[in-house]
C-alpha cells in the first residue's frame, strides 16, 4: 500500500501540482514581500523571490536553473530533482509553501510550511547560500537548502503501516464481512474497437446492461481503467477468454466483501468513502481520497477495532540507514477481526423464508441470549455500496418497501396476541389469578361497552395456559379489566419487566424504544384519562402499544430464563441480567405450558406444528390491526419446549393469520438454528 502512495506522490511532483496551496496564507503571515513591492532585477531579493515561488509550485526545473554553474555540475538536474522527490516521498508531502524571510548578498532565508499525509503540519526555516554572478545572484545549493537537518549523508526516511480492515465473523469463524483481493473485469476504452459488440459480450458474460453502460460512460479519462464488475471464481476461464478482446482488462482489486449479501445486510452493514469534510478533519493522519469507514451496522459500530490505526514514523537516517533521530511518529494499531454470535446458516435460512414479504425475523439462543440471526425484508446487496454501483444503489434507495430500513430493530408493531403472555403474567402476579383458576371464554364479552366478540366463539372456562392455547380474547379481556379496577399500572409494569418500552441494550444494535402506554402517558400526550377500554385493548396487544421484533424475541427469551437479559451480538460480550421477572416458578411454568399447548394438538398453531409432524415446539401467534384494513401478523416459536436452544420471532407487515403465515417461517428458522 505504501508503494502505491509513493507512486502517487512522485506522479504529482512530476505534474507540478502537489506542492501548492499555502502560499497565500503564508504571505499573509508576513513572510513574503508586501503587495506592490517589486525587487530590483538581479538583486538577492529577486533571486530569493524566484526561489520561493518555484519551490512552492514544485517546479524543480526552475529551481535548478537558479543554481550556480558549480552547483549544477555537482548536482545534475536528475540528481537534484531526485533530492526533492525523495524528500517529498519520505515526509509524505501533500502541500508546501515557502516564503522569503530575508535576502542578503551572501544568503537568503526562507520560512517553510509543510502539510504531510501522515505526520501532520509543521514549519521550519532554511538558509540558501547566494553567489554573485554576472547577471545577478545564484544559489550555491546543498541538501540543507531543503531542510536544515539534511546533509550529503543524512536523509529523511519514513516507515508507513496501513492496517487492512479486519473481518466480521460469525460464531463459527465464517466471514460476514472481509477485505480481500477480488478478480475484476474492466475496460480501457481508448482501445475498444466496437462498443456494441463488446457490450453484448459483457452482458452475455453476466453483467447487467446498467453495469456495462456505466463503465463505458464513466467520466474518467478514456485510457484510464474503469471497472465493469467482479468475476466469480467459477467464471475465471470465461473471463480470461473475454480479456483477449482489445480494451478488456482482467485484474485484482482490494475490496470489502459481504459473502452473505442480503442475508446479513442490516446487522452487518457496509462501508462508505470518507467525505471531503471528514478527510479535512483527519488531515495528517494518513487518510486518502477513496479511503472508507463503516457506514451502518456492525461495520460502523466496530469501526475502531476493524480499522485499526495507521502507523507512521519519520526519522533522520545516517549513511548506512541507522536512525539518528525519530522526528515524528504515530503508533500503529493493527486492525482486529471481530467474532459475533451470528450464525450464517440461520441468517441465510431466515432471509430465504421471509422471501419477498416485508417483515423481520430475530433468532436467539435463549440459553445465552445470543443473537443467532437478525433479518429484515426486503433487504439489499451491501456490496452495491462497496463498489459504488450507481444503478444498483438507485434501485435500492428508490425500491418499494424501504429496503434500507431495519425492521428487526427499528420497526414498530402492535404485538397483537403475542402480548397475551405478558397479560397472563400480570394476572398471575398482580391480579389474584392462579394457574388452577379458570376464566370464562364466552362467545361475547360484556365487560366494557360495546360488547366484544370472541374470534372463534365460546370455549368454556379456561385456565390462563389454555387461554393462550386458544388465544381466547375474553380470558385476557377479563384479566386486563380486573387489573384496571384493582391495581395501578400493573399491566404496563409487567410489560416493562419483560423489556418493552425501551431498547434491549444489545451492544452493536441501533434500536427504537417502542411504547408501553399508561395513564400518565395518555394524560401527558393527549390530556385524556386512561379508560377501562384502553387497558382491555392493551390486554390483547392492541391500542397504542408498540414493540420491535427484537424486543418481542427478548421478551419470550425472558419467560424461558425467568429474567430479562440484554441480547448478545458480539462473542466477547455476555448477557446482562436486567432483573428477574416478578413471577414464581410455578407461575412461569404455567405460562410456558400454555405456549407449548399453542403448538400442540389443540392449539391455534397446530396446523403448522402438531398436525404437520413437528412436536416439541412452543410459541404464540398474533394478528394485529393497523391503520385502515391492513393488519400484520406475528409468531414467536422456540424449541425444544422443555430445554429451548433456539427462539425466533417473526413479524410480517401484511397478513391474515400469524399461525398459518408467520408460524411456519418461525418453525423452519428454529429447526436450522437448533442444528448449529
Amino acid at each position: 500500500m505504501r508503494v502505491a502512495f509513493l507512486a502517487a506522490v512522485i506522479a504529482g511532483l512530476v505534474a507540478g501540482g502537489v506542492i501548492a496551496g499555502y502560499r497565500v496564507a503564508t504571505r499573509e503571515a508576513g513572510g513574503a514581500p508586501s503587495a506592490g513591492s517589486t525587487p530590483e532585477a538581479g538583486s538577492p531579493q529577486a533571486t530569493a523571490d524566484a526561489w520561493a515561488s518555484a519551490w512552492t509550485l514544485g517546479d524543480t526545473r526552475a529551481l535548478w536553473e537558479l543554481l550556480t554553474p558549480a552547483a549544477q555540475q555537482a548536482f545534475p538536474f536528475e540528481i537534484f530533482k531526485a533530492e526533492y522527490d525523495s524528500f517529498a516521498v519520505e515526509i509524505t508531502l501533500s502541500q508546501l509553501a515557502a516564503s522569503v524571510r530575508s535576502a542578503q548578498e551572501i544568503s537568503a532565508s526562507f520560512a517553510v510550511h509543510l502539510a504531510t499525509g501522515y505526520f501532520g503540519e509543521f514549519d521550519y526555516e532554511v538558509s540558501l547560500p547566494l553567489v554573485k554572478s554576472g547577471s545577478g545572484f545564484l544559489a550555491a545549493w546543498e541538501p540543507s537548502a531543503i531542510h536544515p537537518r539534511l546533509t550529503a549523508d543524512v536523509r529523511f526516511k519514513s516507515e508507513i503501516q496501513r492496517p487492512r480492515r479486519g473481518a466480521i465473523l460469525d460464531r463459527n469463524g465464517q466471514p460476514l464481512a472481509i477485505t480481500r483481493e477480488v478478480r475484476m473485469l474492466g475496460l480501457n476504452r481508448s482501445v475498444v474497437a466496437d462498443r456494441g459488440y463488446l457490450a453484448n459480450r459483457l452482458i452475455e458474460f453476466g453483467f447487467t446492461a446498467d453495469q456495462v453502460n456505466a463503465a463505458f460512460d464513466s467520466s474518467a479519462g478514456s485510457n484510464q481503467r474503469v471497472a465493469v464488475g467482479m468475476v466469480p471464481d467459477e467464471r475465471l476461464e470465461d473471463a480470461t477468454q473475454l480479456a483477449r478482446i482489445p480494451g478488456v482488462l482482467l485484474y485484482f482489486e482490494t475490496r470489502r466483501v459481504h459473502p452473505l449479501g442480503p442475508s446479513a445486510a442490516h446487522v452487518v452493514g457496509y462501508t462508505r468513502e470518507l467525505t471531503a469534510e471528514e478527510l479535512t478533519a483527519r488531515r495528517g493522519q494518513g487518510y486518502r481520497i477513496g479511503d472508507r469507514i463503516g457506514a451502518v451496522g456492525l461495520e460502523s459500530f466496530l469501526e475502531e477495532k476493524l480499522a485499526g490505526r495507521i502507523g507512521a514514523e519519520l526519522r533522520l537516517a545516517g549513511p548506512n540507514g541507522e536512525t539518528i533521530e525519530v522526528v515524528r511518529s504515530t503508533a500503529y494499531v493493527p486492525a482486529q477481526d471481530v467474532t459475533t454470535t451470528l450464525d450464517s446458516a440461520t441468517l441465510v435460512t431466515a432471509q430465504a423464508r421471509l422471501g419477498q414479504r416485508a417483515g423481520a425475523a430475530v433468532t436467539l439462543d435463549p440459553r445465552t441470549n445470543a443473537i443467532l440471526a437478525l433479518n429484515s425484508s426486503p433487504s439489499f446487496d451491501p456490496d452495491a455500496f462497496e463498489r459504488n454501483d450507481r444503478a444498483a444503489l438507485e434501485a435500492i434507495t428508490s425500491g418499494p418497501g424501504s429496503p434500507l430500513a431495519n425492521r428487526a430493530t427499528t420497526g414498530l408493531y402492535s404485538p397483537g396476541s403475542t402480548f397475551k403472555l405478558i397479560t397472563g403474567a400480570a394476572g398471575l402476579a398482580y391480579g389474584g389469578f392462579s394457574p388452577a383458576g379458570r376464566i370464562e371464554c364466552g362467545a361475547t364479552w360484556h365487560g366494557v361497552d360495546p360488547p366484544r366478540k370472541n374470534w372463534e366463539g365460546a370455549q368454556g372456562a379456561l385456565t390462563i395456559a389454555e387461554g393462550l392455547m386458544r388465544s381466547c380474547n375474553p380470558v385476557f379481556y377479563e384479566i386486563a379489566l380486573k387489573l384496571y379496577n384493582d391495581t395501578d399500572n400493573a399491566l404496563s409494569s409487567m410489560a416493562r419487566a419483560f423489556g418493552l418500552g425501551e431498547a434491549t441494550g444489545a451492544i452493536g444494535l441501533t434500536e427504537e424504544d417502542g411504547l408501553v402506554p399508561d395513564a400518565a402517558w395518555k394524560r401527558r400526550t393527549r390530556n385524556e384519562p386512561w379508560y377501562p377500554g384502553d387497558e382491555v385493548n392493551m390486554g390483547i396487544g392492541q391500542g397504542d402499544l408498540l414493540v420491535t421484533p427484537t424486543q418481542l424475541a427478548n421478551a419470550y427469551s425472558a419467560i424461558i430464563a425467568g429474567a430479562l437479559r440484554t441480547p448478545v451480538l458480539l462473542a466477547s460480550e455476555t448477557a446482562v441480567n436486567r432483573g428477574a421477572l416478578p413471577l414464581t416458578e410455578a407461575q412461569a411454568a404455567h405460562l410456558r405450558r400454555g405456549l407449548e399447548l399453542v403448538a400442540g394438538q389443540y392449539g391455534t398453531a397446530s396446523a403448522a406444528f402438531w398436525n404437520a409432524g413437528y412436536t416439541g415446539f412452543a410459541g404464540k401467534s398474533g394478528t394485529a390491526e393497523d391503520v385502515g384494513a391492513q393488519q400484520h401478523v406475528l409468531f414467536v416459536a422456540y424449541a425444544p419446549a422443555g430445554q429451548p436452544r433456539a427462539l425466533t420471532a417473526v413479524v410480517l407487515d401484511e397478513g391474515e393469520s400469524g399461525s398459518i403465515e408467520a408460524g411456519p417461517i418461525a418453525r423452519d428458522i428454529v429447526l436450522v438454528a437448533m442444528k448449529q
